[in-house]
């Protein structure tokens, strides 16, 4: 790989009008090579805000809001020589364009950041710590919030994101590790914690875990976990 390869973003995404235009303000104050938003068929207008707001934006839809195949079909369109993958509700870390290359240069075949959750009280802050400690820099589970980055090589070998009903990200990141070394960047992504204020913070963090636990331990199939556990996207 060329030693200053390109960074392509890839944001899915689908009725987020009201945090759109600050997410891609932010993502094109990065100095990524391209950006590239792939809406899952909006009904409230995403798509048109990005067309007249980010002529710079590159945007793709998909006929359904299935994030693993969005972020498939911004990966193939992309130029790009490494992926980095977010979520319209993190901001990454200034230099974060420059510390993924940087990784790459090592020699890793991709990696993570990684995160905090705003606003966050005492329990939020002790998830993260957790989940940063002993499941990204112990066990090497990526999560999407981690924004994962990978060279585009691996990502292709790799058939990009298994279109499953949830937890593509981790079943990703666990095929990227036989490809080699993950990399763990120690500057924070910052992550909204709308979800779990939205659920209940106790609430959501239990059924993060059962459906980990689920997966991982008892090899539940993913359909019935999405079913029983899941009643909206998931996001750990």
């Amino acid at each position: 790989m060329e030693n200053n390869p390109k960074i392509s973003i890839i944001l899915p995404l689908a009725n987020e009008r009201d945090l759109v235009s600050g997410t891609l303000n932010h993502l094109l104050s990065l100095g990524a090579d391209e950006v590239i938003a792939v809406d899952g068929s909006s009904q409230d207008g995403t798509d048109e805000i990005i067309r007249r707001e980010f002529p710079s934006v590159r945007l793709f839809q998909t006929a359904c809001a299935d994030r693993a195949l969005q972020m498939n079909t911004g990966a193939f369109e992309a130029q790009g020589d490494i992926f980095l993958f977010v979520h319209v509700d993190m901001r990454l870390p200034s230099g974060a364009i420059h510390e993924v290359r940087n990784q790459i240069r090592l020699g890793f075949v991709g990696g993570g950041f990684i995160k905090r959750y705003e606003p966050a009280n005492f329990l939020l802050k002790l998830y993260a710590f957790c989940l940063n400690r002993f499941y990204f820099s112990w066990m090497r589970c990526l999560a999407g919030t981690n924004a994962i980055f990978v060279r585009r090589e691996a990502f292709e070998s790799l058939h990009g994101f298994p279109e499953v009903p949830l937890l593509e990200d981790l079943i990703f990141s666990d095929c990227m590790k036989k490809r080699g070394k993950i990399a763990i960047i120690r500057k924070s992504v910052v992550v909204s914690s709308r979800r779990y204020l939205k659920r209940g913070i106790i609430r959501q963090i239990l059924q993060n875990g059962r459906v980990f636990v689920g997966y991982k331990l008892f090899h539940e199939r993913l359909e019935d976990l999405k079913e029983r556990y899941v009643s909206h996207r998931y996001g750990t």
